[in-house]
């Protein structure tokens, strides 16, 4: 049986933050894209000093993907700020 997990993290960086793997200074977890997609937007209206960012983590069975989740509702290897 194949077992999957699909989580979306919607992280809010300071200054750069993102490209200098530093820890983020908000993150909230979604399991549908489309409160992740409403949680990212919300969080960078209301956040001017962070950089937001979603990543989509993909679990099946046990092997993980990463990828980013952009505004443009768009997957990629790189990550664009909402």
């Amino acid at each position: 049986m194949m077992s999957s997990k699909k989580v979306w993290t919607v992280e809010g960086y300071e200054e750069q933050g993102q490209e200098k793997h530093g820890k983020a200074s908000k993150s909230e977890t979604y399991t549908t894209e489309a409160d992740a997609k409403k949680a990212a937007e919300k969080m960078a209206d209301q956040n001017d000093h962070l950089d937001v960012y979603v990543i989509y983590t993909n679990t099946v069975n046990g092997k993980t993907e990463e990828r980013f989740f952009n505004s443009n509702g768009k997957y990629s290897e790189e990550g664009f700020e909402w």
